[in-house]
């Protein structure tokens, strides 16, 4: 018996998830691949998940979500970015970020359209383009790993139907400013163009960094899909639990397909979501959790650039860092990867993943190792290089 599987042909599996199952029960790996927070869940919110399965919401609920947990979604953006969405129309809750993509892919896209996302990317993005029958594009990246606007320009054809953003970015880290965004509006604005922004990591920018809501630069709100999750933000990446905010006639038709993939997110974390994310204890959180990645970055970064032939950037956001390893003794990222497991027993992703032209990076996760094991990490990897 033949299956059909012409979709799955173009679509590489997934190299995260390998090293992750490949590194699965052995002793003595730390792992810098996961892009997980390894911060408890906040104790308030497991408890609210409890009463929400011993009150019996355990049944089906709306199929954009729960309305309450909507409500406090559009109040969040209301109040963090003076930006107003429809609780009824304007906002969706899904199983997960990657999820919402994936149906707004399907809703908008027809077979052909070019979709513009800069290289490296999160390396879902570029697998559900072509799984939704689009065209990748490739913008490339700045020296510092912002979208380079200028040679953007030269991309788009009659073809281009979607611009993708992500920022704090996944995997460099890298942080665009409101001015810089301000120029890729106006370019969607100009082309008729949709934007999807990824903005999952909106929490955590470091230094003088403050996160810019796409939704709320002039000219986008129109035009933008923005996708968030709370999996990063409250640390329940098991839970998946995402959301997306839109003008009403953008999410319409993502409503309207959603129901043929999902009947709801699972309804008691949803419950539990909405009596937590208003509440004093869900603030302290997510500023603890910032501070406590802020200090594993400077440590991680100071790390990695004692090590031999070995050149990290600063990230701005987000939990990863991308070092350069072209002047070490293993410049290419592949063998790299395998040496760092094989002989010191880290885990680090190579740049690959991530888009072409990536053959010298790496990327690090410090979302989820302490001080002492990135420290570890450091003295692992200086006896290989």
């Amino acid at each position: 018996m033949k299956f059909p599987a012409e979709k799955l042909r173009n679509i590489e599996p997934s190299g995260i998830r390998e090293l992750f199952a490949k590194a699965h029960g052995i002793e003595n790996v730390i792992s810098l691949g996961i892009g997980a927070p390894d911060v408890h869940t906040p104790d308030g919110l497991k408890e609210a998940l409890k009463k929400a399965v011993d009150d019996n919401f355990n049944s089906y609920e709306q199929t954009p979500g729960y309305l309450q947990l909507r409500e406090n979604i559009v109040h969040k953006y209301k109040t963090e970015y003076g930006v107003e969405y429809s609780s009824s129309g304007g906002s969706i809750v899904t199983c997960g970020g990657v999820q919402l993509i994936y149906i707004a892919l399907q809703t908008y896209l027809k077979v052909g359209d070019e979709v513009l996302i800069q290289s490296p990317c999160f390396l879902t993005y570029p697998r559900q383009v072509v799984l939704a029958g689009g065209k990748l594009v490739w913008m490339p990246s700045t020296s510092d790993f912002k979208i380079d606007i200028e040679k953007t320009k030269e991309l788009i054809t009659d073809k281009t139907k979607m611009i993708l953003l992500n920022f704090p970015s996944n995997p460099t880290g890298a942080v665009m400013t409101r001015e810089e965004l301000k120029e890729i509006v106006d370019l969607a604005v100009e082309h008729n163009l949709i934007i999807l922004s990824d903005e999952v990591y909106e929490y955590y920018t470091f230094d003088d960094y403050k996160h810019v809501h796409v939704g709320s630069i002039e000219g986008a709100f129109e035009r933008t899909l923005t996708v968030n999750t709370f999996s990063k933000t409250y640390a329940i990446p098991g839970w998946r639990m995402g959301y997306g905010v839109a003008s009403t006639d953008l999410l319409k038709p993502i409503i309207e397909y959603h129901p043929w993939v999902i009947a709801n997110a699972t309804t008691p974390t949803q419950i539990a979501l909405a009596n937590f994310m208003r509440t004093k204890e869900a603030d302290d959180f997510k500023q603890k959790v910032k501070e406590i990645f802020q200090k594993r970055r400077d440590v991680i970064v100071k790390g990695f650039n004692t090590l031999n032939g070995i050149s990290c950037q600063i990230p701005n956001g987000s939990f990863f860092c991308y070092p350069d390893i072209s002047n070490s003794k293993y410049p290419d990222c592949s063998e790299f990867s395998d040496k760092a497991f094989e002989e010191a027993r880290v885990v680090l992703v190579p740049g690959t993943e991530f888009g072409p032209g990536q053959e010298h990076n790496v990327r690090a996760s410090f979302g989820s190792v302490n001080n002492d094991q990135i420290s570890e990490v450091v003295e692992r990897l200086s006896k290989i290089l």
